[in-house]
């Protein structure tokens, strides 16, 4: 057992702060950005750094529960995560029968499948507890964080702002790789890289273009989180909120989403350029086209600006940008395109095979999210789903229009669209959404309607309650139970 160097920063920053449960949160946001970074290495397993300030949130609060501690909004977070804690224990209930019910009569994709080199036979795994295990953090982590975030002594717009602050963590990563690629630089490798359970991509070249992954495991991964800053930016900027840097962020992210020569980032943006008119219509403010063509204008300026000058003093870009282009363009014609696509169409045919039921969680492992999960959670866990997504949208929708814009309405809007940018990402190319700060996202969701819901109960008991100065005062007498706590 070792413990690298993330590790050693964490882990006295956990014990210190232990007892202050939101600078766990702000600390998770930040530590989320290390994904193929180690805070723990024990064998050939190694803990993420978001891990640590995650189980220590989680044991704090879990102890004050313990101790009699509630949140105002609890009801309203339970009732909007109840369909995802019902498709939690069936996926957890089906990964410990299907693999037993299904053994050696289907063929599937394992976790490893660097180690095997291709299919093999279903049977019980290792794969199906460690899954279960994070499965079950990431929900714990979600449903905790979002009852504690309903309190109102606590500031979810900072938490947001921490999560956009993040992002330009990552664009200052970017930069600092490509110039370690091109110039020589120097780069901590072993900082960002000493997760032994990870496959790091860190030397592709497209051409002669070093494609960047930042401290993520590979190119497509760093293209998804920057897609995620990048939706939830152009959002909030297009609502006119004002939150510091954000409208530089834009192009900040966009020109590291663009080093890293990703073809899921480069596909991701344009869906969400297709899907921003629709969220406008959908939101019913018409003023938003004015702000959007201003934005794209404003944007083609600065990338013009910034592509004479690039031309001007580096004209060999110019067939390296070609290539890039060229490459992206010919993807369906790779080998790595066609395994990958292989690897979906024999998840989805699984489907069929177990009669719609799933190989369980943690059995297969297909290169896309919606293949991945109908071939080890089954129709049942789709549909489940959905449901969960379409409830949340719908309540998100409602809360939004319910109140003015202040910091839950800007918490809404930019959870919401940067959750959208990491969903689409993983539909083009990745198995699983199971980082962290990825649940701590859907929290903030979650919380900032359930506070919204709390506004409005409070603004109809104020009104037509005769006895709504003793409800006003119990309710702050709680509020200054929960702070003293």
């Amino acid at each position: 057992m070792t413990v690298p160097i993330v590790g050693m920063i964490l882990f006295p920053l956990c014990l210190l702060l232990w007892t202050r449960p939101v600078a766990m949160l702000h600390i998770l946001l930040f530590a989320g950005v290390l994904p193929a970074a180690a805070a723990l290495v024990i064998g050939g397993l190694g803990v993420q750094p978001a891990m640590l300030p995650a189980l220590a949130f989680i044991s704090f609060v879990l102890l004050q529960w313990i101790m009699g501690v509630r949140y105002p909004g609890d009801r309203t977070v339970m009732a909007l995560c109840f369909p995802f804690i019902l498709v939690v224990i069936w996926t957890v209930i089906g990964s410990l029968i299907m693999p037993r019910l299904f053994m050696n009569q289907v063929m599937v994709w394992p976790q490893k499948g660097d180690t095997v080199g291709g299919r093999v036979l279903l049977s019980p795994n290792f794969g199906n507890i460690s899954q279960d295990i994070y499965l079950i953090i990431n929900t714990a982590l979600m449903i905790i964080a979002a009852r504690f975030l309903t309190r109102t002594d606590v500031s979810i717009e900072k938490l947001y702002r921490s999560f956009l602050l993040s992002g330009w963590c990552v664009v200052i990563i970017c930069a600092w790789q490509f110039a370690h690629r091109v110039a020589g630089l120097p780069y901590p490798d072993i900082f960002f890289y000493s997760n032994p359970g990870w496959a790091v991509l860190n030397t592709q070249m497209a051409g002669p273009v070093p494609r960047i992954n930042a401290s993520f495991s590979e190119p497509a991964a760093c293209a998804t989180f920057l897609c995620q800053i990048l939706f939830s930016c152009v959002w909030i900027v297009l609502q006119g909120y004002s939150v510091a840097w954000a409208k530089w962020l834009i192009p900040a992210s966009a020109l590291a989403l663009a080093s890293t020569t990703s073809t899921t980032g480069f596909a991701t943006m344009a869906v969400g350029v297709c899907l921003l008119p629709v969220a406008i219509m959908l939101t019913g403010v018409t003023q938003l086209m004015g702000n959007m063509m201003r934005l794209a204008i404003g944007g083609a300026a600065v990338v013009g600006c910034g592509v004479l000058v690039l031309v001007t003093v580096a004209p060999q870009i110019v067939p390296a940008a070609q290539l890039v282009y060229q490459s992206t363009t010919e993807k369906q014609q790779s080998q790595s395109y066609q395994d990958r696509s292989q690897a979906d169409r024999d998840s989805m045919a699984l489907v069929g095979e177990t009669y719609g039921l799933g190989v369980g969680w943690g059995s297969n492992r297909a290169s896309s999210l919606i293949p991945s999960l109908l071939s080890t959670v089954g129709i049942i866990g789709g549909i489940g789903l959905l449901i969960f997504d379409g409830m949340l949208l719908r309540a998100a929708m409602r809360a939004r229009r319910s109140v003015p814009p202040g910091p839950d309405r800007l918490v809404i809007d930019g959870t919401l669209s940067a959750l959208t940018g990491g969903i689409i990402a993983a539909c083009i190319s990745s198995p699983t959404l199971g980082l962290l700060d990825f649940y701590l996202l859907i929290a903030m969701l979650v919380s900032a309607i359930a506070r919204v819901a709390l506004q409005q109960r409070e603004a109809g008991v104020r009104i037509n309650s005769p006895v709504a100065p003793d409800i006003f005062m119990e309710r702050e007498a709680q509020r200054n139970l929960l702070r003293n706590s």
